[in-house]
Formats: structure tokens, C-alpha cells, sequence
């Protein structure tokens, strides 16, 4: 941890100028806060170099940040998309674990490693889509809803994928009562999903007496967030993801329009603190030893997820909507922040030794920073494609994307 406050002004300062040259270039700050954390750690100036540390920065941010997160997803669009959602993400989940496979028959990877870097690379970032779709203006209209329910079923997965992460650590022992604590804990998210997407909306506790008071809203929506990351954690899951489900419980609550606007101002703190740090955790030096692995993986993630995604989009919606599939397909190109908990769910138990753990922090890290040119095919595409509807098939809406770029 920084030890004087002028190491934390200068982390402040080389992450909000590094945010502001990023935005020069009409690119998200938070690609910005990747850079900066790459200065600021151990790989360049070394401003923090205790990796714990990071860590432990990292996950409180992550948990934050999911938090605030869960209270802007609209489960009103999953009610409205389960049924493309759910079977398009359970196949993009098994196609990409099916991908960490054939790159361990190049590189030699224990089954447990292939199968946790297919989860890690399956589940997309929930930052990165939702402010992508708000800035496009398209979170509550056709594809920002398809992106969103997707979302969710990648948040439902998370539960058995980290449980299974935990069955495989250490010694890898079969335990029993496995099966029967991860139905029960798929089914109570179920449940809670499915209550809070149908019910019009739920009475917090004591909101009342809370409402009244502006400066004990933010301290009793940390409350609903500590306690579900607490609870979590004493169920055995991650603490991020109950912190996430306290925030979609507050979402889809009659407080909804109390609390956001006390927590909203949190939002790009946390968002600097998660992508700061996860930039901090990258080493160069890894990443040169074993470049050929982190090279499939983010080729798998970005390139073969995208493409995969778009195609059953398309396949599972009537054709007329190929322009839904390709925006939500590119939406969801990037490696999410529940990636980050499985990884480091992984290197506790054993299943990723310290190098693993640093390739799939360089693959995450890299898929945020590759994540602009993703962005300006996107917004390229919205424009030629959806807003004004000039091409009719997909092929003439890259032709015209293509010819678009090159005028400008």
C-alpha cells in the first residue's frame, strides 16, 4: 500500500490524466485506468509492488463495483429474452471451454486449468457493456436487452462455476454434499431472479425511517451490500456475488430511485479502483515467457467468443434480427469481472499457481485494452446499421461500416 500521501495523489493523478488522454481519443477511461495501473505497479515505476495488496484492492473494488452494477441491470429485459439468453449462453459457456480444450492439447494445462480458463473467458465484463450500451443509447431498447439478459445468465453460471472451482482446489477430492449445495444455491438465484422480474417492485427493510435522512441512505445501501457479500461468503460462494444480488435487490425496489442517485457518484471511483488495479497485477515478464498461451487465450476470448456469440444470436433469433445479434455480440467481447474471482478463487485453491494466475490477470487485462477497436467497429456499425438502417444484410452493413471509416 502506498505508504505517503504524495505515492497516492500521484496514483490519483496518473489515472485521471491517463482517463482524459484516453477520452481524448473518444475511448472509455477506464481503458485509461488499465494504463495507469501498469505504470503505477511493479512492472514500471513500482509505486505499489505487494501483490496482496493489489489483490486485495482489487477484490473490495470488484465487490463495490458489482454492487452498483446489480442495482442498473434491468431484469424486466431478461423476462422479456430468457428464452434466447439462456440457450445462447449455455452454448457460447461450452463452446468456450471447449476452445481452452483444444488449446491444451498445444500447451500442456491439467484438465482443471483448461476447464477454468474456459469459464474465465466465457463470462463477459458487466462494466464495460452496460456504459458501452448507454453511451450508444441502446441498454433499454432490442440489443442492449439481449446484451443484458446474457449478462444475467453469465451471473447465473458464475454460482456452480466457482463452486466447481472449489470442488476441483487443493486435492481435488469429490465432496458429496457438492451436488446438493450447488442445486440449492442455483435454485434460490433462480428464484430470486424470477421473483424480482415479476413482481413490480419490493419494500426494503426499515426504508421508512432510512428515506428520511439523505446522509444514512449511502450508509445503509453499504450495509445491504457488506451483509450480501458476508452471507455469500458464509454459504461458500464469492463475496462479489452476493454483493451483486444486494444490488439487484435494491434495483428492483421501491428505494430504487432513492438510493442510486446517493451510490451513482461511487461508481467511476470504484471502476478506477477495479481496472487500476487489475493494470497493477499485469507482468510483462509473463507475458514473455508464455506468450504463445496468452495469445490463444485472448484470440479465444475476444475473436472466437464475438463470433460465436453473433452466430447464435442470429441462429436462435428470426433473421430480420442480425442487427441485434452482431451489436450484443460485440458488446460482450470482453473478459468480465467475475473473471477475476474465479481467478483468484483458482490460485487459492491451488488449481493456478502463481504464473497461471498472472496469464489469465495479462489476458483480462489485454482484452480491456484491445477493447477500443471493438468499441469503433461497434459504433460504426450502429450507426450504418441500426439508427439508420441503410444496409440489409450484414455483409453491406461491413461494407458500409468499412467505407465509413475510411471517409473519416
Amino acid at each position: 500500500m502506498p505508504s505517503h500521501f504524495s505515492e497516492l495523489g500521484l496514483i490519483i493523478l496518473l489515472a485521471s490524466l491517463a482517463a482524459v488522454a484516453l477520452g481524448r481519443f473518444k475511448q472509455q477511461p477506464m481503458i485509461g485506468y488499465v494504463i495507469a495501473g501498469i505504470i503505477i505497479g511493479p512492472s514500471a515505476l513500482g509505486l505499489i509492488d505487494n501483490e496482496k495488496d493489489i489483490a486485495f484492492i482489487a477484490e473490495l473494488g470488484v465487490i463495490l463495483l458489482l454492487f452498483v452494477l446489480g442495482m442498473g441491470l434491468p431484469l424486466k429485459s431478461f423476462k422479456d429474452s430468457y428464452k434466447v439468453s439462456v440457450p445462447a449462453t449455455f452454448l457460447l459457456t461450452a463452446f468456450s471451454v471447449g476452445i481452452t480444450f483444444v488449446i491444451g492439447f498445444v500447451i500442456d494445462l491439467s484438465f482443471a486449468e483448461k476447464l477454468v480458463y474456459g469459464f474465465i473467458i466465457s463470462l463477459s465484463s458487466t462494466a464495460v457493456a452496460v456504459k458501452l450500451l448507454d453511451e450508444l443509447d441502446l441498454l433499454d431498447k432490442g440489443p442492449g436487452q439481449i446484451a443484458v439478459s446474457i449478462l444475467i445468465v453469465q451471473d447465473l453460471l458464475f454460482v456452480p462455476m466457482i463452486m466447481l472451482v472449489g470442488v476441483l482446489g487443493v486435492n481435488g477430492d469429490f465432496d458429496i454434499w457438492f451436488l446438493p449445495k450447488l442445486l440449492a444455491a442455483v435454485g434460490l438465484l433462480i428464484g430470486l431472479i424470477a421473483y424480482l422480474s415479476h413482481k413490480e417492485k419490493v419494500h426494503l427493510l426499515f426504508h421508512t425511517i432510512v428515506e428520511r435522512y439523505d446522509d444514512l441512505i449511502p450508509v445503509a445501501a453499504l450495509s445491504w451490500c457488506f451483509v450480501g457479500a458476508g452471507l455469500s461468503e458464509f454459504a461458500g460462494l464469492s463475496p462479489a456475488y452476493g454483493a451483486f444480488l444486494a444490488g439487484l435487490v435494491i434495483g428492483n425496489s421501491h428505494s430504487k430511485h432513492v438510493v442510486i442517485p446517493k451510490i451513482e457518484p461511487m461508481q467511476s471511483v470504484l471502476i478506477m479502483v477495479f481496472f487500476l488495479s487489475i493494470g497493477m497485477l499485469l507482468d510483462f515478464q509473463v507475458i514473455a515467457d508464455n506468450w504463445v498461451l496468452v495469445g490463444m487465450l485472448l484470440l479465444g476470448a475476444m475473436v472466437f467468443k464475438t463470433v460465436s456469440c453473433i452466430t447464435l444470436l442470429h441462429f436462435f433469433m428470426p433473421a430480420e434480427h442480425w442487427r441485434r445479434s452482431f451489436v450484443a455480440g460485440l458488446t460482450i467481447s470482453q473478459i468480465g469481472e467475475f473473471s477475476f474471482i474465479l481467478a483468484s478463487a483458482a490460485l487459492a485453491g491451488e488449481i493456478f499457481d502463481n504464473e497461471s494466475y498472472k496469464i489469465i490477470i495479462a489476458v483480462i487485462a489485454l482484452s480491456l485494452v484491445f477493447s477500443p477497436l471493438w468499441s469503433s467497429v461497434l459504433q460504426r456499425f450502429v450507426q450504418v446499421a441500426y439508427r439508420h438502417k441503410t444496409a440489409d444484410t450484414l455483409g453491406e452493413a461491413a461494407i458500409q461500416s468499412l467505407q465509413t471509416s475510411k471517409k473519416k
